[in-house]
Formats: C-alpha cells, sequence, structure tokens
C-alpha cells in the first residue's frame, strides 16, 4: 500500500466500535481512590477515554499511512447517552473524532462502548486508484492484492524485534511515533470533550493534566460523585479548551 498501490491516499476511516471494557463492581470497604483505581477503565483522568484506550490502537495505523506527520486541526463530537451508572465512571460512550492534514486527507475516527450494538474493528485506507481492507488483508481497485500467508501474532512479533534489536546492539527509537500517537488520543478527547476545532500546534502547548500532586488510597480523587450517585462528564459547549491549565 505504501509502495503506491492504491494511489495517493485520501482519506482513511478507522472504526473500533464494541462494548463497554471490564467493569469492577464496587466493594463496601472501598472509599472513592480504591474504587476508581480498581474500575480505572471507566474514569477519564485514569485511563484518557475511548480515544486513548481504544480508538488509538486504530488511530496508530492511519498515522502510520500517512508517514507519522501530525494532523494540522481536529475537531469532533461524542456524549453520553447509556452508559451512564456509577459503575461506569465519568466516561463519554461514544466518540466521532476528524482530523485534518495539511495535504488535504481527513482521517475519520469513529469509536463506541455501548452494551447490544453492532461491533467493528477495522481500518478502510482509501486512495486516487484503490482501498486497502488493511485488517482483511487486501486491496482493490486498478490493483487487485490479497495476503493469504501465515498469520503472525503481533505480540510474538513485537518483542522478536525488540530481542533482535538487543543482540545485534541497534537502538529501536520509538519516541516520535508515540508522542505523536499519545498526542493523537488526547487532541481527540479534547475536541469531543469540548466541541471545538482544536489546532494541533496549541494542543501541543497546553499544559492540561490528570496528574495528582500525591497519590495513595487517602487522596480524594479528582472526579466525585454528584448526589445521584453518578459521576459528571464534559458537556460540549460549555467544557472549554483549557489551552493554558497548568
Amino acid at each position: 500500500m505504501l509502495d503506491g498501490a492504491i494511489g495517493d491516499i485520501v482519506a482513511i476511516q478507522e472504526t473500533y466500535v464494541g462494548g463497554p471494557y471490564a467493569i469492577t463492581e464496587r466493594k463496601p470497604e472501598w472509599n472513592e481512590m480504591e474504587f476508581q483505581m480498581r474500575n480505572w477503565y471507566h474514569f477519564n483522568w485514569l485511563s484518557g477515554d475511548q480515544t486513548a484506550q481504544q480508538l488509538i490502537h486504530s488511530l496508530d495505523k492511519s498515522s502510520w499511512a500517512l508517514g507519522d506527520k501530525p494532523p494540522i486541526k481536529v475537531w469532533g463530537m461524542g456524549g453520553r447517552q447509556l452508559c451512564v451508572e456509577p459503575k461506569y465512571g465519568d466516561q463519554y460512550d461514544h466518540h466521532a473524532v476528524v482530523f485534518e492534514y495539511a495535504n488535504g486527507v481527513r482521517v475519520f475516527g469513529l469509536t463506541r462502548d455501548q452494551p447490544g450494538c453492532y461491533n467493528d474493528t477495522s481500518d478502510f485506507i482509501i486512495g486516487t486508484e484503490g482501498r486497502c481492507n488493511l485488517l482483511g488483508n487486501h486491496i482493490e481497485g486498478k490493483t487487485q492484492w490479497r495476503y493469504n500467508g501465515p498469520r503472525a501474532n503481533m505480540y510474538d512479533v513485537e518483542h522478536k524485534e525488540l530481542f533482535d534489536a538487543v543482540r545485534a546492539g541497534k537502538l529501536i527509537h520509538n519516541g516520535n511515533y508515540m508522542f505523536l500517537s499519545t498526542m493523537l488520543a488526547i487532541v481527540a478527547q479534547m475536541a469531543c470533550y469540548s466541541g471545538e476545532l482544536i489546532l494541533w500546534d496549541e494542543a501541543v502547548k497546553s499544559r492540561r493534566t490528570f496528574a495528582l500532586g500525591r497519590y495513595g488510597w487517602d487522596v480524594i480523587p479528582p472526579v466525585k460523585p454528584e448526589e445521584n450517585g453518578r459521576y459528571p462528564t464534559a458537556l460540549p459547549g460549555k467544557a472549554e479548551f483549557e489551552r493554558w491549565q497548568m
């Protein structure tokens, strides 16, 4: 695909939709901090919401296809519709994000974690001369291609690459794309939470942080339940993008 088999890339659809992640029910002896720590998948300050713990795996592939270059702006939408009980914490249960790149390419990222719905994990890379179904291992269009060889285990492959590099004394430097990957997830969350169009250059200057001054079971977590037991979440149009928050 990177050799031009589908022509120039014009758009990418990244889809990662499924049901809610593992839920840890609260035990009577746990205080608020221990419950949130043990149910960390569902609290934004611990997991980064679904853009960081789910959709990012798909965005990594789109970023790779585009040469690991950052977008120039990002916008999106999302909310919490079904997963509103206290056990689901303060996260959204659906996001839709658009990443706009300098060359005109747009990446459309869709993620959802609602029970009883259609599930799909797929990557479609659309070019001027064809389309690549990345997880389907085939290309359609001017070039017809399908991979029918053995399927490698991705965990085995990454460990083999690491061990081979160590034994050969060669450095694997993943710093650039790891920073880019993390930031794609963060700016997607910023865009969906705020409802604003976020410029990439502004996002990387943000001092927004979820780090606590101290950690311990006796610490009060940054998000607390309301009187009805549910946790408040960001409201687009009202939750401003904290450009310079310390």
